[in-house]
């Protein structure tokens, strides 16, 4: 895919409203990605099988050998909170947390919510437990490895856990991106401690000149994995934020999805109008995983696009 992508193609901008019916669908960002998918599947496997061995082996070894599952759990577990995201397949249910949302002095909208910290914490909640259960099992053990260990982990592990989990919520930010029939709301809350702010900015669907989807680089790899951003660019020159950046790749939403939204709200009035509505969470609904799986195949067969309405 190039770097950036501007879509020219026709959206339904001029067409009546009985002839739109809705969004059309444009694979413009692979949807989903086999490795990661194969990752996802491959990990469960894992978990089931050691759900299968885990009772015999509790019964021959003890606390020992459940802790040591649990720690091997811990670690298969892990990647699976990031090959879930990847790989596509959590936009195959659309979230409960795309919602009709009310703004202050903007109205009633679709939320387009973020994927937040909920991972981490966990991941950092699990690693926390794990080793507290370890120092409290090992301790008694006498001087050898498995001790050692646990105590080590323990004085390193405990303060800088308790330390994580104490910064975020004293260091706080947050961007909140909703869809109006108005325009695009984003708020940005921060806090500093006892420092709050919530800076709200609304982006009229008038005042938008294109929209780009484009490639912003995964620092979390070693190698190319990039991921989708939506640069939203503005017609007016008087503002000191030219352009509105809505990163796609930590919605909660497919992003090929909410591209296509954009670009059927951007020049058709009537649309606009269903953001306000209840059901309006269904607009941002992707096709099936195997659609989608389908057409991810078909552009890199042909190097294309592939559409579904």
């Amino acid at each position: 895919m190039d770097a950036a992508m501007t879509d020219r193609e026709d959206t339904g901008a001029n067409t009546p409203a009985t002839a739109n019916p809705g969004p059309v669908w444009v694979r413009r960002w692979r949807s989903v990605h086999l490795g990661w998918l194969a990752a996802v599947f491959g990990i469960c496997t894992v978990v089931v099988g050691l759900l299968v061995v885990a009772v015999p082996v509790i019964a021959r070894t003890g606390a020992g050998g459940l802790l040591t599952l649990l720690w091997l759990a811990f670690f298969v577990l892990l990647p699976l909170g990031m090959a879930v995201p990847m790989s596509g397949i959590g936009s195959a249910r659309l979230s409960r947390f795309v919602r009709r949302v009310d703004v202050a002095g903007v109205g009633a909208g679709l939320s387009v919510p973020g994927r937040g910290d909920f991972v981490a914490r966990a991941g950092l909640l699990a690693f926390a437990s794990v080793v507290g259960l370890s120092y409290f099992v090992f301790r008694d053990d006498g001087p050898d490895l498995r001790q050692e260990m646990a105590e080590l982990l323990t004085a390193i592990g405990a303060p800088a856990c308790l330390a994580w989990f104490v910064l975020g919520f004293v260091v706080v930010n947050r961007t909140r991106v909703s869809l109006h029939p108005e325009g695009i709301v984003r708020q940005i809350y921060r806090r500093r401690g006892w420092k709050v702010s919530n800076d709200v900015t609304v982006l009229p669907w008038s005042d938008i000149a294109d929209l780009r989807l484009e490639e912003h680089p995964n620092p979390a790899v070693p190698h190319r994995g990039d991921l989708p951003v939506i640069r939203v660019q503005r017609r007016s020159s008087e503002t000191d934020e030219p352009e509105l950046v809505i990163m796609a790749c930590e919605k909660k939403v497919e992003p090929n999805a909410l591209l296509a939204l954009l670009l059927w709200c951007r020049g058709n009035p009537w649309a606009r109008e269903q953001l306000g509505r209840e059901d309006a969470r269904e607009l941002l609904r992707p096709p099936s995983l195997r659609e989608r799986i389908r057409a991810d195949r078909a552009a890199s067969t042909v190097g294309g696009r592939s559409t579904v309405q």
